[in-house]
């Protein structure tokens, strides 16, 4: 009898309670029924519990003694059944189960139906092979992805790529490898995609090994991951050097460090040192320690930073106790910290090398508050810049929500002269706030609504004109505060304002506008936000209503609705009126077009 030398032979096969052809089997994610084994002499038949999968593998690899080889009539009963179940359950499968040999390239001929007849098969097939025709069939499964680079002279030979949509906002490399786990993916085979504004889109480009590895990856299309399903598609080899290919030399030599772990920082200080941030992850609880050279920060094309840096682990053990100081402060600012891709790494790095500066010469009348505690509110950023807010113009403080609508630490203010906003940019810069239990330094630069532009998604159109005209603004749930609109003043619908690069979010946030909705036939007395939770379901929500009136103010007993589907709470401007707290009425002035929605 010819084996591999030194190896027991040992046939597996296995029955689901769905589709058990062999092209066809795991893909229909059915529950295994029963594992058989034989070693040519004796067949075992183990029924499959539902709770005893990780004890039963174990038996089995006990039963084949060390050294055994399984042999299988194809890949589909390890790579497509066994670990993808291991990874539902949370274990990794024995070591008995990375290695096989494919039946399949050896002996085309068709097996029987029956489980007991399939084992006996495979064992008389087997003893007829030879080491040399058994060695090219023996497989190998491997865990997980490793971190490699890629280059944009790289080239991706053969149909090897998908592109995998419908990603949790918190998947990273990881969980993706999770997902397509069975399957040899190629190192730095996973490109997580990021928007134009810098945001995980839902999206992954990921790159396997050979063309058998990608045919059973499409087959995993509305499989779930983390109680998603992930829509599975053809991607090509250049789509993917799109995305993961660097040609930063920067980048490219930052993630050739041999890090095993990548972690992502956002909301750093602007003046943050490369020490606070080995001193951030060496604090106990939990201490570790980056790489030496392994921060590197993310600026614009002009120089000024983002606020987000990358940070190299050598471990991953250190990686994953880096990633418990998720939230945890430098100075008084939260850092958001997530796992990273060296194609993240390389995305990032492209799109701040490519946003342009503004332009020279641009009006600097605003300035920009970043550190605010999240319970913050318009009257405590007035009270903040004391008699600096006297040249606040009329409605020019906006507060800034993220993708989730809570506060981003983050607003911008309009003030009523360039001289105004750099005295108060230099007055007022790390000086501290109180608002509710929080005492926060903050910093307070001067800008111009041009320097938004760097970071704002791109503009809405405005809805189209409804007669009568529309003279009342948008119902604001938020307002700390009453405010009243003059009449002849229309509110702008602009773009969502995003901090570069922002953190991921849910790939079903996405920022498509709402339609709109005419409400007729209004009774007097009704309020806009009555309007807004009598039309608000868990499917979709109202974000404006403007109530319709005549050019003499009367009421037409109608109101406008901007309604979008999804669960995103959108950015909600807070508007600033002098005259609650006893301050000169300034000239109207124009809304910055970035966070009205």
């Amino acid at each position: 009898m010819h084996r591999p030398s030194h190896r027991r032979a040992v046939a597996l096969a296995l029955r689901t309670d769905g589709d058990n052809t062999a092209d066809n089997m795991g893909t229909d994610g059915a529950r295994i029924v029963e594992i058989g084994v034989s070693d040519g002499q004796s067949n075992i038949v183990y029924p499959v519990e539902s709770d005893g999968i990780a004890r039963l593998l174990s038996d089995i690899e006990m039963a084949a003694g060390p050294g055994a080889l399984l042999i299988c009539r194809g890949p589909y009963e390890l790579r497509q059944v066994i670990h993808p179940l291991c990874i539902r359950e949370g274990i990794t499968p024995p070591s008995l189960f990375f290695e096989y040999v494919n039946m399949g390239r050896l002996d085309e001929d068709p097996l029987p139906n029956a489980l007991i007849d399939e084992l006996a098969a495979l064992s008389k097939r087997i003893a007829d092979k030879t080491d040399d025709e058994i060695e090219p069939a023996i497989e190998r499964i491997t865990l997980g992805v490793d971190t490699a680079i890629c280059r944009d002279d790289e080239k991706v030979e053969g149909e090897v790529v998908v592109r995998a949509r419908g990603l949790p906002w918190q998947a990273s490399d990881s969980h993706v490898a999770q997902f397509f786990a069975g399957l040899n993916i190629a190192p730095g085979g996973v490109a997580l995609c990021l928007s134009a504004e810098g945001r995980r889109n839902g999206e992954a480009l990921v790159r396997f090994i050979n063309p058998e590895m990608r045919a059973m990856a499409l087959k995993r299309h509305r499989h779930f991951l983390l109680s998603r399903y992930i829509e599975v598609y053809r991607a090509s080899g250049d789509e993917f050097l799109q995305v993961a290919a660097g040609c930063s030399s920067e980048a490219m030599v930052f993630v050739s460090r041999g890090a095993q772990v990548i972690v992502r920082m956002r909301g750093l200080p602007y003046d943050c040192t490369e020490q606070q941030i080995k001193d951030f992850f060496a604090s106990e609880p939990e201490p570790s320690m980056p790489l030496d050279n392994g921060v590197m920060f993310v600026s614009r094309a002009d120089g000024r930073p983002t606020g987000d840096a990358f940070v190299l682990f050598g471990e991953e053990e250190a990686g994953q106790k880096a990633l418990k100081k998720h939230r945890h402060t430098i100075g008084a600012r939260y850092i958001e910290l997530f796992r990273s891709t060296t194609a993240e790494v390389n995305q990032v790095m492209k799109r701040s090398a490519e946003m342009s500066p503004p332009a020279t010469g641009t009006r600097r009348d605003c300035v920009r508050l970043r550190g605010l505690p999240y319970e913050a509110r318009v009257e405590d950023v007035v009270h903040f810049l004391a008699d600096h807010s006297r040249n606040i113009v009329y409605q020019g403080v906006h507060m800034v929500f993220n993708a989730q609508g809570h506060p981003s630490g983050e607003c911008f203010i309009q003030m009523n002269s360039e001289q105004a906003a750099a005295a108060c940019a230099t007055q007022a810069h790390n000086k501290f706030m109180t608002a509710g239990r929080k005492n926060r330094y903050i910093e307070v630069f001067q800008c111009s609504p041009d320097d938004m532009h760097l970071v704002i998604s791109p503009q809405q159109q405005p809805p189209a004109t409804v007669a009568p005209s529309l003279v009342l603004p948008q119902v604001q749930p938020r307002l700390p505060f009453p405010h009243t609109v003059p009449s002849a003043m229309q509110l702008p619908f602009g773009g969502m304002y995003w901090p570069y690069p922002s953190p991921p979010v849910s790939p079903n946030m996405m920022l498509g506008g709402g339609g709109q909705v005419l409400v007729t036939g209004i009774t007097l007395g009704i309020s806009p936000q009555e309007i807004a939770n009598q039309f608000s379901t868990a499917e979709s929500v109202v974000e404006g209503v403007q109530m319709l009136r005549w050019p003499t103010a009367t009421t037409t007993g109608e109101a406008l609705l901007r309604m979008r589907s999804l669960t995103v709470a959108d950015a909600t401007p807070l508007l600033f009126d002098p005259a609650q707290f006893g301050l000169a009425a300034q000239q109207v002035a124009p809304l910055f077009p970035l966070i009205h929605t």
